[in-house]
């Protein structure tokens, strides 16, 4: 669920002009009650996937970000995003090899705060999704507390979560064998062809094509309604 104290909180440094137009504008799109009536074939989602430095939270650095949407059940390739941020340092991290980023593509990256305004620009208030969703979310939280002082105020569905809850049922939150909730397990799993793994781009289209498929799935579960999605 939304944060009622984030909206707040944000809406308060916007009254006070204390956070620039852009943020502002997202901040706005959150004005309203969200409509947790509506069809799925109605809600924009936005599937998102953050590259970084390496996996602590509260140490390491986003360097990429990838984002595509889908409205109506389809993927729209014309509505997406990508960006790189720009790092002074990064090391030698297996996160960052395993990217295939260079110096010199970081070197040519936006700065942080630029990145992370257009990234509110693309979303809006749209319903963010992305696989092990809770990892991704942090770390852009991360810069917009520093930057801001508030977080992400979208709905977010969790891919790896919600294929638990559609191939295991009620009691999808029970135990499971290592591994086979991991994107490229869950991939193969739902005959999607591996391409451009491990870039933020690359990602995020794969997870969005898992995501189309899960959409699917659950109607067939008589999930229909926003609402029925975010139920936990």
């Amino acid at each position: 669920m939304i944060s009622l104290l984030a909206k707040k909180i944000a809406a308060r440094r916007c009254r006070r002009g204390e956070l620039p137009d852009s943020v502002c504008r997202y901040v706005k799109g959150f004005s309203g009650p969200s409509d947790l009536a509506r069809p799925l074939g109605e809600v924009r989602f936005v599937v998102f996937d953050t590259e970084t430095t390496g996996f602590d939270i509260a140490k390491d650095s986003v360097i990429s970000v990838g984002a595509i949407a889908l409205s109506g059940f389809r993927i729209n390739v014309q509505d997406s995003f990508e960006v790189l941020i720009r790092r002074d340092s990064v090391g030698e991290s297996e996160a960052v090899t395993t990217h295939g980023l260079l110096r010199k593509d970081l070197d040519e990256g936006r700065e942080e705060q630029e990145a992370v305004e257009a990234f509110l620009e693309y979303i809006g208030n749209s319903v963010l999704v992305a696989q092990h969703a809770d990892f991704d979310v942090a770390m852009i939280n991360r810069i917009l507390q520093k930057k801001y002082g508030f977080e992400l105020l979208n709905q977010v569905v969790d891919t790896a979560s919600l294929a638990k809850r559609l191939e295991k049922g009620p009691y999808y939150n029970l135990a499971h064998k290592s591994g086979e909730y991991r994107l490229d397990v869950l991939l193969e799993r739902y005959n999607i062809r591996l391409y451009d793994r491990h870039t933020a781009a690359g990602d995020s289209f794969l997870t969005a094509q898992l995501f189309q498929m899960l959409l699917m799935k659950a109607g067939y579960a008589g999930i229909r309604s926003l609402r029925d999605l975010l139920l936990k």
